[in-house]
């Protein structure tokens, strides 16, 4: 009870006592405190930890790419930024193309050709990693290639990396039907590479009986348009005395363009 603790003489202005407290046990609430501040600083030290080891993971390794293209985050390998910024770049140089130009389109094979070598008149709107689907959704941003007097495509090699040859062609009668008001389109073939070359040992892609087998769909597949003429070009490329490779046995040198652009002149002036 209360009233036992309290002293019969607590209201009557006698000595007031302090009731004393239960002793304090101050090691024990050390102990208790180094304790807290110890659990503390350790899940701090974890948590930075962890960061750190991911942003090392982001920063370091290809992770973020690979988990974008797994997730539908980015598109493909083919689909580069460089790839990217250089379409938008023809967009605005397509608005200055005069009417009745010749317009190439292609990947780097053509891109490294030099119109001037070729003739008059000639666009060089190639790309670098260009493919059959790239060149199909870049197509609309060209709109030179609607009042042209002829388009020479060259494009196919790269796709060997990402498809099949049977889907490869279905791809390039896309192209070919968005170019259906060209007066004339020059399919140009697939170039052959060289067999011992260092792209044909790091690329198992680059075989030349698939290249052949492609370009033999592509003969047919042109044949089904009265606007499209294929142009092969490999015996060119196979009869050439000068090196037309360069050091990866896969894009051509100097000499090599200079076929290639010779090839392709004649095909023009023959209609």
């Amino acid at each position: 009870m209360c009233d036992d603790r309290v002293p019969s003489n607590w209201f009557d202005g006698g000595p007031v006592r302090v009731l004393a407290k239960d002793p304090v046990d101050l090691r024990a609430i050390a102990v208790q405190r180094w304790t807290k501040i110890g659990l503390w600083s350790a899940g701090i030290g974890y948590f930075l930890v962890l960061h750190i080891f991911v942003g090392v993971l982001l920063l370091k390794t290809n992770f973020l790419h690979l988990a974008g293209k797994t997730l539908g985050w980015i598109p493909p390998d083919e689909w580069s930024l460089p790839l990217c910024i250089n379409i938008l770049e023809q967009a605005e140089a397509d608005a200055r193309v005069p009417q009745g130009a010749v317009v190439l389109l292609g990947d780097s094979i053509i891109a490294e050709l030099d119109p001037t070598e070729i003739g008059i008149g000639i666009v060089n709107f190639g790309l670098g990693g260009d493919t059959t689907k790239t060149l199909d959704s870049r197509l609309p941003t060209l709109h030179s290639v609607t009042h042209s007097s002829g388009v020479v495509i060259g494009v196919g090699v790269n796709d060997l990396k990402y498809r099949p040859v049977s889907q490869i062609v279905r791809d390039y009668a896309r192209v070919l039907d968005r170019l259906v008001a060209a007066p004339r389109v020059l399919v140009l073939s697939v170039l052959p590479v060289d067999d011992a070359g260092q792209a044909a040992r790091e690329f198992p892609y680059l075989r030349n009986r698939n290249i052949r087998a492609l370009n033999g769909d592509l003969r047919a597949l042109c044949k089904q348009r009265a606007n499209c003429r294929f142009l092969d070009a490999w015996p060119a490329i196979a009869a050439a005395t000068a090196d037309v490779y360069g050091g990866d046995g896969w894009h051509l040198s100097a000499a090599g363009r200079r076929v290639l652009a010779d090839f392709v002149r004649n095909a023009l002036i023959s209609g």
